[in-house]
């Protein structure tokens, strides 16, 4: 959802973003796992080298299928929810 709530975003801003959001997530764990996102096209990577006084930044974004997969996810995720709301009750 932080790929589709910024549109395009990198891999060190990503894990910021995870952090701040109180999600431990380990370059190790997610360089991996955006590489194979991107292999299966769930999305798009892109390198950046307009500034070239930095590094190449290569930024991710969700592709159609990415989009759809995560709309996918959402609906599972409410279904969850109603499950849990009726165990308590």
């Amino acid at each position: 959802m932080l790929i589709k709530k910024h549109k395009k975003i990198y891999g060190f801003d990503l894990l910021e973003k995870l952090q701040e959001a109180d999600l431990s997530v380990k370059e190790g764990t997610l360089y991996p796992m955006l590489n194979r996102m991107s292999a299966e096209h769930i999305l798009d990577a892109v390198w950046n080298m307009e500034n070239i006084k930095s590094h190449p930044r290569k930024f991710y974004s969700l592709t159609d299928k990415g989009n759809q997969l995560l709309k996918e996810m959402r609906t599972e995720f409410k279904k969850i929810l109603v499950i849990f709301e009726k165990l308590e009750h």
